[in-house]
């Protein structure tokens, strides 16, 4: 085994220069792109090569970048070759061309844990988390999961990586709390006036958060805020409690209460509840940087939501700071470390591409403004707080488009705009489809959006999947989807209905999904087949469904409700009973009252008996959200009735995510070989 003490290995940063991991850097940031109605469709014979599976679900070679505070060095997680083993790398931005410094993360007890996520907490210490499987017996019976484990790295030198140490500084914190050691401990905050000194975040035995002022000299540790039973926490600039809140149940109706502290006092004040049963109301998003001030987001009687104040102490809410006509105001973006910690940068909405900035603040805006330019029809994301030095003179940047898994940039003041490397490098955007934002009619009248991706070469009528998204109360964007793309590469156009019921659209559409759970909610998905057959995109006879999770769900109902358009369904860890939905929302108790009441509709294990076209059934072993068996029983109870059905398990894969990319090329190869052989007559 490894020593526990960092292992330096050496390559160069621009030879990686080809891979980086999924954006974790912040939010999309931009304008966002005008809505369409209609779609032009390309008639090109010419067809891009089929691209390997490894190149769409290899480690990408970078993750989360960080930047230290004084804008020195960088961290992330890297790969030191296309198939290597994850590690976490420091690199010097003053020069590039320097090999970084590698190490391992191996704990005291031998094991070794897969790097997840790094961050600054000073300028010669790193917080870096990591992920390992758990298997935990439980009352007889084997719960299969995934555990974390938590880092610091003293980083002493750059050049004699000997004098750097890798450490386990929270055992004392984790040691008898909830969850052993996947207990939650997070960084809060970083103590403005004092760099050797952060504010950490710690589950308690009673499910609430204590603050712990922690120092990064010795380890040593005081808790300077006991949560109470139950509470969610949120902090100030400085790391000081601010709001909270807990769930009530009042007279039949469950409500989550908001409380404010009232300047430096213990006193604590109540806020206008958010209601289940209302589903609509103000609620707190951050503490402002002026004690008496919260920003809040409200959207009572309004289709969406938008940004105001909110006085403490009076009661009182501004007038609107940022709303969007089309989108849902969704938070703020504030500096979070150094001296300006608390000042507002930008509000953030959900648009084409979700988390998507407005920025107010003149810096950063002038910097997104010209990279707009210089990457236009792309999203580009400027770095801020842990991606950016305090000075704001060096700054992370990550630019991706619907076609573009990204790159990453190394924005500095006085060199300008350095490539530090692509996600995936095996994936050419110039070979990749585009996404295209549609709309079209339910059968009702109601106006369904939607993403629509079409092959690059081919032409129409293609081979056609409709993708539902999971949730239900989620959405999709316009952001890259490996699994889109992967089908498009194949010759397939896909479609992502944004059918009723999704969140992020509007008040109007969510809540007609209301117990329309295969009824008008799988309508919006037919509809939107039909209107693919009707733009001549789809042929008719060649349409399939594919989902995940609620997704998946609505696969397993394609078959079994009558006529249905699609050749044949491909449910991926799908809810095959309505009545066990609750067993999915037991650990809120808010969410059992919020959402529970809405899930009405078709049961498909019900109604086995009527299914007419072939599906494949997929589940991970490790998922923990939806019980593997859900999948199990519906795969069984359809080969009693002599249906066309087929099951894999994925080992160690969770609810759509695993510690190894062999599990999602297992999802690939399952989607590629079943859409080709065993989809209706021939294949699709």
């Amino acid at each position: 085994m490894p020593s526990r003490t960092a292992r330096p290995f050496r390559s160069s940063l621009l030879a990686l220069a080809a891979t980086l991991t999924a954006l974790t850097l912040g939010h999309a940031q931009g304008a966002a792109p005008a809505t369409a109605t209609a779609v032009t469709t390309s008639v090109a014979t010419d067809v891009p090569p089929r691209l390997p599976i490894n190149a769409f679900v290899h480690d990408q070679v970078l993750i989360g970048l960080a930047m230290s505070p004084n804008g020195k060095h960088i961290a992330g997680i890297s790969l030191p070759s296309i198939d290597g083993i994850p590690q976490v790398t420091i690199w010097s931005a003053d020069d590039l061309s320097k090999p970084p410094l590698r190490f391992d993360l191996t704990a005291t007890d031998g094991s070794r844990w897969k790097p997840s996520s790094v961050r600054w907490l000073n300028d010669e210490r790193l917080l870096t988390t990591g992920g390992q499987t758990l298997d935990v017996n439980s009352g007889g019976r084997m719960i299969k999961a995934f555990n974390g484990n938590i880092f610091v790295y003293e980083f002493n030198s750059f050049d004699d990586p000997a004098r750097n140490k890798l450490v386990e500084p929270f055992e004392s914190l984790i040691a008898n709390r909830r969850g052993g050691r996947n207990a939650s401990v997070s960084l809060d905050k970083p103590v403005p006036d004092d760099p050797t000194k952060v504010i950490l975040r710690v589950g308690n035995v009673d499910g609430g958060t204590d603050l712990y002022e922690f120092s990064l000299k010795d380890y040593s540790s005081r808790r300077v805020y006991r949560g109470r039973p139950g509470d969610s926490l949120e902090t100030d600039p400085y790391g000081q409690p601010r709001l909270r809140n807990y769930f009530e149940e009042k007279d039949g109706n469950a409500q989550i209460i908001y409380e404010a502290r009232i300047g430096d006092t213990d006193q604590w004040k109540k806020l206008p509840p958010f209601t289940a049963k209302a589903r609509e109301g103000m609620q707190p998003i951050a503490p402002s940087k002026d004690p008496d001030l919260i920003y809040v987001t409200d959207n009572t009687g309004r289709e969406f939501r938008r940004i105001h104040e909110y006085r403490v102490s009076t009661g009182e809410m501004s007038e609107p700071l940022f709303e969007h006509p089309r989108y849902e105001a969704s938070g703020v973006a504030l500096v979070r470390r150094g001296k300006r910690a608390g000042e507002l940068l930008g509000f953030r909405y959900d648009g084409l591409y979700q988390n998507t900035t407005y920025w107010v603040d003149e810096e950063v805006a002038g910097i997104h403004s010209a990279l707009t330019k210089t990457f236009p029809r792309k999203q580009v994301v400027v770095g801020t707080d842990f991606g950016a030095s305090d000075d704001g003179r060096r700054r992370i940047v990550f630019v991706y488009g619907s076609n573009d898994p990204g790159a990453y940039y190394l924005y500095d003041a006085a060199k300008g705009l350095t490539l530090l490397g692509k996600l995936r490098p095996l994936l050419d955007p110039a070979q990749l489809a585009e996404v295209k934002f549609v709309t079209y009619k339910a059968r009702d009248g109601m106006t369904i959006p939607a993403y629509l991706t079409v092959p690059k070469g081919g032409s129409k009528p293609y081979p056609t999947v409709v993708m539902p998204h999971g949730g239900p109360w989620a959405r999709d964007d316009m952001g890259f989807d490996p699994w889109v793309q992967f089908l498009a590469n194949r010759g397939y156009a896909v479609l992502q209905p944004q059918y009723r019921g999704s969140d992020g659209w509007g008040q109007k559409l969510w809540r007609a999904g209301d117990r329309e759970w295969g009824q008008k909610m799988q309508d919006d998905k037919d509809d939107g087949a039909a209107w693919l057959v009707e733009q001549g995109i789809a042929d008719k006879d060649r349409i399939a469904m594919y989902g995940f999770s609620y997704g998946g769900y609505a696969a397993m109902a394609a078959i079994v409700r009558p006529n249905p358009p699609y050749q044949c369904a491909i449910a991926g860890a799908g809810l095959a009973e309505l009545r066990t939905f609750d067993k999915i929302t037991f650990e809120s108790r808010f969410g059992r009252k919020y959402q529970n009441p809405t899930i009405a509709g078709l049961s498909p294990l019900d109604k086995v008996q009527d299914a007419s076209i072939p599906i494949m059934i997929f589940h991970g072993d490790r998922d923990q959200t939806v019980p593997i068996e859900q999948s199990e029983k519906y795969h069984a109870a359809l080969k009693a009735a002599g249906k066309n059905t087929q099951y894999v398990e994925i080992k160690d894969y969770g609810h759509g995510g695993s510690l190894s990319p062999l599990q999602q090329g297992k999802v690939l190869e399952i989607l590629e070989t079943y859409l080709a052989n065993d989809c209706g007559p021939g294949g699709l």
